[in-house]
């Protein structure tokens, strides 16, 4: 299992949070277009608690532009 970040385990919750709200407001009856947009954001959040913070990425694109130069 993955170490997060205290960054990531927050939003990591608040997406675990928005989504129970949204399921909690579709059994309630709330329309389409009011529980869907809180579902949609929140389980973006949940993916991006889990992208990689590693600085490798950044290092790649660099060198590529020190190569360009």
């Amino acid at each position: 299992m993955k170490k997060f970040t205290t960054h990531q385990k927050i939003v990591l919750v608040i997406g675990i949070v928005g989504v129970v709200t949204a399921f909690i407001g579709k059994v309630n009856g709330w329309e389409y277009m009011e529980f869907f947009p809180i579902f949609y954001a929140s389980t973006s959040m949940i993916w991006i608690s889990f992208i990689s913070n590693k600085k490798s990425c950044r290092k790649a694109l660099k060198s590529k532009e020190a190569q360009n130069s």
